[in-house]
């Protein structure tokens, strides 16, 4: 109300400088957003590059690596996960977020100097802890930012932050552990954290909940965590996208937990020429794969939001057979043309994921719906995904011996074929539940 006021009163020129303005900030949020994120992501591809040279230091069986690298960071990421969403509706969330960054930094630091399996385990649900609130955080904010009809794109470019953080990670992670040890590269990661946080308190807005969507629902009361969660319970396509979204993060996140063991032991490839591979293909076709997914969803969907769920279903099929090619090519080169479609897909999945989270809940429940999300996702999709891929790979050794990762991340991939068929029948009430999500 006040901006039209504002706007009937001010000369047209002063209305597009305001509003340039206003947008110019908005961005400014977008990036920084992003970027936190992008270091987060990039402690994530770090850890996948350093699991052989971890498996030699402290001679851990393939079940322990699954372990450090999914469910040690991932348990704890559930349990702080909620609460924090919880936090995001009801309190500042961009202080929230920075004073959690701050956290994480530090944790990552001091995982660069543990000295046994237990200590890096320790540090690791540290992490995952102080990341849980992070993505509730950021994406409410960018919900409130964004309105509906640009909220897929906007949140597309957020996790832009998983494509380019794994490639940073899997590159410049690979070329400092290969050159330094893998201690250096937890100090490296902890350093940009810390000098976005400053960056987050002075140039991120709080914005007002409700604003972008042309809600007044900022002074009334949050609902309670029961209420929020039965409401999101009510929401069939959601419950449809949720569970879906579990099956192709549990393939996902043991593809990319586990890539760097399969290119060394079944192609032979050194850390660098690891952290090339995947940095190009993850990095590369995983961030044009969140654009124009992203893109895609909001002009398909403004015709019909029955088609956003329907490029998903489409998408989960893909990751299927792109990730067994990924598994079983005899070649470096099949490989990577494989990893490169599969990462395009996963990273594509993410933008109309994380923005119908927003869109299907009421203006005070999109952090508890977005922490939901992610801490189903984490553990049950990236705790779980990894640690089962490396007990099949380890079942699997006594027939295939140094083949046996591939024959493991096959039979995960088949988790995705359910995946079709939940996104499939999300569409058939996703109108609905939208128009409930809005009244």
């Amino acid at each position: 109300m006040t901006t039209k006021i504002r706007s009937a009163a001010m000369p047209p020129k002063a209305v597009a400088a305001a509003d340039a303005s206003a947008g110019m900030r908005q961005h400014l949020a977008l990036l920084l957003l992003t970027l936190a994120a992008t270091v987060q992501f990039f402690d994530r591809a770090l850890m996948v590059v350093i699991l052989e040279p971890l498996k030699q230091e402290f001679s851990l069986s393939d079940a322990q690596l699954g372990l450090l690298s999914g469910f040690s960071y991932a348990a704890a990421f559930a349990l702080a996960g909620i609460p924090f969403g919880w936090l995001a509706d009801r309190g500042h969330r961009r202080n929230l977020l920075a004073g959690l960054l701050a956290a994480w930094s530090a944790l990552v630091a001091l995982a660069g100097s543990a000295g046994s399996f237990t200590a890096l385990v320790l540090t690791r649900v540290g992490i995952g802890a102080a990341d849980a609130g992070g993505q509730p955080c950021s994406v409410s904010i960018i919900a409130d930012l964004y309105p509906s009809q640009r909220r897929a794109t906007a949140v597309a470019v957020f996790f832009l932050s998983v494509p380019l953080g794994m490639a940073s990670g899997f590159m410049i992670g690979a070329l400092v552990a290969s050159q330094y040890g893998w201690r250096t590269g937890f100090y490296v990661a902890a350093v940009p954290g810390l000098v976005l946080t400053v960056l987050m308190l002075m140039l991120v807005p709080e914005p007002s909940r409700g604003a972008s969507d042309g809600l007044a629902h900022t002074d009334r009361a949050a609902p309670s965590l029961g209420e929020a969660l039965r409401f999101m319970r009510s929401q069939s396509s959601l419950v449809y996208l949720i569970a879906a979204s579990v099956l192709v993060t549990a393939s996902s996140s043991a593809m990319m937990s586990w890539i760097g063991s399969l290119l060394v032991r079944s192609h032979g490839l050194s850390l660098a020429q690891v952290g090339l591979v995947t940095g190009l293909c993850m990095g590369g076709f995983g961030a044009l794969g969140t654009l124009l997914f992203g893109w895609l969803a909001d002009r398909r969907g403004a015709s019909d939001m029955r088609n956003q769920p329907r490029m998903m279903a489409v998408a989960a099929a893909v990751i299927a057979l792109s990730g067994t090619a990924v598994a079983l090519m005899p070649t470096v080169l099949g490989a990577a043309a494989a990893l490169a479609l599969f990462a395009a897909m996963v990273a594509g999945l993410n933008g109309p994921t994380y923005a119908l989270t927003q869109s299907l809940v009421q203006v005070r429940m999109r952090g508890t719906s977005m922490s939901t999300l992610v801490v189903l996702l984490n553990l049950m999709g990236v705790g779980v995904g990894p640690a089962l891929a490396g007990a099949l790979s380890d079942h699997f050794a006594a027939s295939y011996g140094s083949e046996s990762v591939r024959w493991a991340m096959v039979c995960v991939l088949m988790l995705n074929l359910p995946a079709v068929v939940l996104y499939a029948r999300a569409a058939r009430s996703i109108r609905a539940d939208l128009k409930r999500a809005q009244g």
